[in-house]
């Protein structure tokens, strides 16, 4: 994938994992953009509308990622913006509560920036992974 359409917002309260995100996926977009929680994440949606794909840590304090996807979707109106949800809980339950919470793909930490493309061209095509 040489470029990624359209404004990423990647949900994240690790520093570390922002960083990662940074340099993986930066050289591919001008339009990266980080909350460190996911009261953040809100905030920042519900001013700028036009985020083309979620990227959202399950495991965050105060408001973990699967209650923020829920959120985004029936508080904000993003009932199909594509999300993938990432976590390090990788089981069955765990990629069915992301299905059921909105996330079109799951991927497990750790990944590779191979399997982070190949999950967001699954997404961006339409085809769900979750």
């Amino acid at each position: 994938m040489t470029d990624l359409p359209g404004k990423i917002l990647i949900v994240e309260d690790s520093p570390m994992m922002r960083r990662l995100y940074q340099s993986v996926l930066a050289p591919h977009t001008d339009a990266l953009v980080f909350a460190g929680t996911g009261a953040e994440g809100l905030d920042y949606a519900a001013e700028e509308p036009d985020v083309g794909l979620f990227i959202v840590d399950i495991n965050m304090p105060e408001m973990d990622g699967l209650e923020f996807l829920r959120r985004l979707r029936s508080e904000l109106g993003f009932v199909d913006a594509p999300a993938v949800v990432i976590s390090t809980e990788s089981g069955k339950e765990d990629r069915e509560a992301a299905r059921e919470a909105g996330a079109a793909a799951f991927l497990a930490k750790p990944w590779t920036p191979d399997e982070l493309f190949a999950t967001i061209r699954e997404v961006l095509s339409g085809e769900p992974t979750a």
